[in-house]
């Protein structure tokens, strides 16, 4: 009888963990194809987003690339404007120099004529005549010291004469050209100023687009373009006063030949991750942003500080470069160190640094995802690679 208890309750048990068991592995099977179901949906949904983020990335992209191309012609246009002021100065030198030459030669045509006038009421007297009428030795000496002073100055008076009148027709030849130059150079322009205005008006097509956040990012980078537009305008008028007062000694040599140092201490051409120049449309400089955190922004070479400062927006965010410094080395080159750690600049606009003088600490103000060194090199108020003057 116990055995027989014992039997049911063993098949009781069974026919139970069997009901669990396969009650288990439907549950099992639902919830593993409910898990599937939940993935692809997972799957679809950060593929919609991955495209929609791909097509809102090409957009702001596009509207980047167009920033460059619209800061490339703002700045053609500055230097068209630069060369056509400069030829301006010029015309308006050479038609000082042609008046001042007209008069000289119209003087010293009338001088002529009356020479000629006197020379014609002698009649037939002639230098001989005038020394052979000499009363004694001593006048003979004295007429021929005269006669010689006479036509000295006659030879004097032709050979100005003739170097005016060449002088006049040089900087007749100079206007004719600067005047030709101007027209091809105001042609230019204004072929550039259309480019400029169709690629603005692209760009505000693309803006269009683009989200209230987006659009709010893409103000702040054209703020960015804006600022450094100012700054380069500023830096390029240091730059050309300085040449023309000939308070620069420009080194002709290869960027090595500057004499550069690195600008972060202690660091070097390795902790920069991207060597190519640009590394994207419109970047000016080179990053130094590998174990950048703490470390000393330096001089790379002895110079005046030109810029020292803080761009801020109204509420007192920081915009662009952030915390910056530039250095005129008086070699033709300017140096820019950007995005320095709030409240680290340790010099003053005039005051002259050393080279591997601490000028701030790496940060990240300014128009910046993370900490790091915008570095960059000004040559003759231009932007250029400053890559070859760190040795790379």
């Amino acid at each position: 009888m116990k055995k027989k208890i014992l039997c049911l309750i063993l098949i009781v048990a069974l026919v139970v963990s069997s009901n669990m068991l396969i009650s288990f592995a439907a549950n099992k099977s639902e919830l593993e194809q409910e898990s599937s179901d939940i993935q692809n949906k997972i799957d679809q949904t950060e593929k919609e987003l991955g495209e929609v983020q791909s097509n809102l990335t090409g957009v702001m992209a596009q509207i980047q690339d167009l920033t460059a191309q619209i800061s490339e012609y703002q700045t053609e246009i500055d230097g068209l404007n630069s060369q056509i002021s400069g030829l301006e100065e010029q015309i308006s030198e050479a038609e000082a120099n042609l008046q001042k030459a007209e008069e000289d030669y119209a003087e010293q045509k009338d001088r002529l004529e009356k020479r000629l006038v006197a020379l014609y009421e002698m009649g037939e007297t002639t230098y001989l005549d005038v020394l052979l009428s000499s009363a004694s030795i001593t006048d003979f000496i004295s007429k021929y010291y005269i006669v010689s002073e006479i036509a000295e100055y006659d030879n004097n008076l032709l050979d100005e004469i003739e170097k005016n009148k060449n002088s006049i027709e040089a900087a007749k030849k100079t206007l004719e050209d600067s005047k030709a130059q101007i027209e091809s150079l105001k042609n230019s322009k204004e072929a550039t100023a259309n480019a400029l205005k169709d690629s603005q008006s692209v760009k505000q097509q693309y803006v269009n687009e683009l989200n209230d956040e987006q659009k709010s990012l893409q103000a702040q980078l054209d703020q960015f373009e804006e600022d450094k537009r100012q700054i380069q305008d500023e830096l390029a008028e240091i730059a050309r006063k300085e040449a023309q007062s000939g308070g620069s000694t420009i080194i002709s040599g290869s960027p090595s030949e500057y004499g550069y140092i690195f600008p972060v201490a202690g660091l070097s051409l390795a902790n920069i991750n991207n060597k190519n120049y640009p590394s994207y449309p419109g970047h000016t400089g080179v990053d130094v942003n590998i174990n950048v955190v703490g470390k000393s922004v330096v001089a790379v070479k002895s110079g005046t500080v030109v810029t020292s400062k803080a761009l801020k927006n109204s509420d007192g965010s920081y915009r662009s470069y952030g915390e910056y410094v530039v250095i005129n080395h008086h070699d033709g080159t300017m140096t820019l160190y950007a995005h320095m750690l709030a409240g680290s600049r340790q010099v003053v606009e005039g005051q002259t640094v050393s080279q591997g003088q601490v000028i701030g600490t790496v940060g990240s103000t300014g128009n910046s995802t993370g900490p790091h060194l915008h570095f960059e090199v000004r040559k003759n108020g231009v932007c250029v690679n400053p890559l070859p003057y760190l040795g790379y």
